[in-house]
């Protein structure tokens, strides 16, 4: 057993600098994969694997410099007792360095990364002179005939590094403050509507979008008339703009988008790329006169054309971007403006129909996850005791965040109501709207919330929620109704009352920073969890306890119209306000929501509130606009939702 073990560290000894190079270039390949598909996904495994590759790529590029250097006798030796292996390990050095550099698809793991960009300069420098300090004590007199192309690599790797900090500090939120560049003149025909008049609008907004992320508001806008909306456009065009400039943002944001966007970045690019080609060349002549290990020219094949790969991998990403073909179009070169177009349209770019981000929305049920696991009559012992220790865990906060957290897809009946809602209040028809709106059936529910200054805002959340689901649990025979309502429309409004009051409710529980929270959110959520549970985790103990929380939260005299509202046309009508009291609360949390937090989640599959934020922007409304707020001094009903949406000095007049 020890003669095993002390083989295998020899072993490992003999290739331990082979092994971490390979694994450098591996986690490379990793990143650079993972980089372009994470603004898709929203799976926290492959999130957590992400930010392990990221941060362990350095770590290991690091660590195999510190090898190479510690191995100086061994390398210099030149009468055959060393290891013939080590004479190429030198070579290595500058491919280390372009790893530490990172790839063109992922700069930044958060948008902290950007800001921190001096902290990436610092890292450069002293990660510039370990290289030097590990190539220079690798060096011999056998090495010399390698030693210009070592050089040239050299050079490719402190461009490569010096583009990953030149990405940081254009994205970071000063970078994006100075950024400044002019779309180049256009001469081409757009159809209104198209995918093609979508692009260019993009093209000439996404200063505005760069505006926004680093903290101006619209009044300070460098092209404010270009990014406000004039007119109505269809709701797929809408909902794709959105996508492309959020789109494009990540780019910017978390690539290196906007360096090789840039003529002197582009430049820069092209040299590394000479000087990576030259030094290719001048290896394989090398090679052809010095006898070299075999296993260490294959690695050393490995780097160089592996790297060639991704490098024409990045050829296609930049291909496919839409300022490529927009400098294409200016410079009239049509056939590359062709192949450009036909690249971002294709499957392998941002084509029309898929969706630029994860196109789903946080869920979370409190209901749900206060009703335990129900025994069946006949089960074996083995599965009563699981669910008995399921039921055990299932009173912890952290497993209730988990087990109960699902994901649900963003369909076109919510983005409709979104549009729809933005654009009435950007037309200030919300005066029309109220006086047709009594909330007739909403009344009791909305005083105990709204009209009391005690309640926070995570109460409220909380309140309403259960309220709406204990009112699509008791959905009534809709055939009495007649032809005032199919079954089809009162399932769509199921539907988004459902997604909508699960998706607030989930920012709650998992992202409380995104919403305009007076306390604590976790001490909200213990305090709910404790009415509820101590009753008991039986469906019908929940429902039950759920119930008479919200009566005890109603005024004296309005318990009876919860009664009143399992009526099948009285139910429907409340059904619809429960649909119009979460699109307001959906866009006044949006309209509230700090910047950052937004271009945070652009990295972690997009969050459905960035959409509803940048579509108010556009419209002029919002916290960076007019300032929305949520309830008004008057005490009246329409006073209090008018004032949900609508600007500050509209909602003054209106209460006048």
């Amino acid at each position: 057993m020890a003669s095993t073990m002390g083989g295998l560290v020899q072993l490992w000894n003999e290739w331990e600098i082979q092994l971490v190079v390979l694994l450098s270039f591996i986690l490379q390949i990793f990143l650079f994969v993972t980089g372009s598909i994470r603004r898709y996904n929203i799976n926290i495994f492959l999130r957590l694997v992400i930010w392990l590759a990221y941060v362990g790529a350095d770590m290991v590029a690091v660590y195999a410099l510190g090898l190479i250097s510690r191995n100086v006798q061994s390398a210099n030796t030149s009468d055959g007792s060393g290891r013939s292996s080590n004479r190429l390990a030198f070579f290595w050095v500058p491919f280390l360095l372009i790893h530490l550099g990172g790839q063109d698809t992922m700069t930044a793991f958060s948008i902290e990364d950007n800001n921190l960009w001096l902290r990436h300069l610092l890292n450069l420098s002293i990660q510039v002179y370990l290289a030097l300090y590990a190539f220079w004590k690798s060096t011999g007199r056998h090495s010399l005939q390698l030693l210009a192309p070592a050089i040239l690599v050299f050079h490719a790797g402190i461009i490569r590094y010096g583009e990953r900090t030149w990405a940081l500090k254009c994205g970071s939120r000063d970078g994006l403050k100075e950024t400044s560049w002019q779309l180049p003149k256009l001469n081409v025909e757009i159809d209104k509507g198209s995918y093609l008049d979508t692009i260019c609008y993009v093209l000439k907004s996404i200063l505005c979008v760069h505006d926004l992320f680093s903290g101006r508001t619209i009044s300070q806008m460098k092209e404010r008339h270009v990014f406000r909306f004039q007119g109505d456009r269809p709701l797929e065009q809408v909902s794709k703009l959105l996508e492309v400039e959020l789109a494009m943002m990540y780019d910017d944001l978390y690539t290196k988008a906007m360096v090789l966007r840039i003529r002197s970045g582009f430049i820069l690019r092209c040299i590394s790329h000479v000087f990576m080609i030259a030094a290719f060349v001048l290896f394989l002549t090398a090679c052809s006169k010095q006898q070299y290990n075999r296993a260490d020219i294959a690695i050393t094949y490995v780097l160089f054309i592996g790297g060639f790969v991704l490098d024409v991998c990045s050829i296609f990403l930049v291909a496919m971007s839409p300022w490529t073909w927009a400098f294409f179009r200016a410079q009239n070169c049509h056939r590359l403006a062709h192949i450009s177009w036909l690249i971002l349209c294709s499957h392998i770019g941002w084509p029309e129909k898929r969706p630029l981000w994860s196109n789903s929305m946080g869920q979370f049920s409190f209901l749900s996850s206060c009703i335990g696991f129900d025994e069946p009559r006949s089960s074996s012992k083995m599965l009563t005791i699981l669910r008995k220790m399921l039921n055990a865990v299932n009173k912890k906060l952290w497993f209730r965040k988990i087990w109960h957290t699902k994901h649900a897809k963003v369909n076109k009946d919510i983005m409709e109501n979104v549009v729809t809602w933005v654009r009435r209040l950007a037309r200030e028809e919300f005066t029309r709207i109220i006086q047709e709106q009594n909330w007739v059936n909403l009344q009791p529910i909305i005083n105990c919330t709204l009209n009391i200054p005690a309640n926070s805002f995570g109460n409220n959340i909380v309140l309403l929620h259960i309220y709406t689901d204990l009112h699509l649990r008791k959905q009534p025979d809709l055939n009495v109704i007649g032809s005032e309502a199919t079954s089809t429309s009162t399932a769509d409004i199921m539907d988004t009352c459902r997604k909508i009051s699960n998706y607030i409710a989930y920012l709650l529980v998992m992202q409380p920073s995104m919403l305009p929270l007076s306390g604590s959110a976790q001490d909200t959520i213990a305090s709910f969890y404790e009415k509820i549970i101590n009753k008991g985790s039986r469906k019908q103990d929940v429902l039950g306890t759920c119930y008479q929380l919200v009566e005890d939260h109603l005024e004296f005299g309005y318990e009876e119209c919860l009664t009143e509202q399992e009526e099948p046309r009285a139910w429907l009508e409340t059904l619809v306000e429960i649909r119009d009291m979460w699109m307001r609360l959906l866009i006044y949390v949006a309209g509230k929501c700090q910047v950052e937090l937004h271009a945070q989640q652009l990295g972690r599959g997009g969050e459905l509130l960035t959409f509803v934020w940048l579509l108010m922007v556009h419209h002029d409304i919002g916290a960076v606009a007019q300032q929305v707020d949520l309830i008004t001094s008057s005490k009246t009903m329409s006073g209090n939702f008018f004032a949900f949406y609508c600007p500050k000095e509209l909602a003054e007049q209106s209460t006048a």
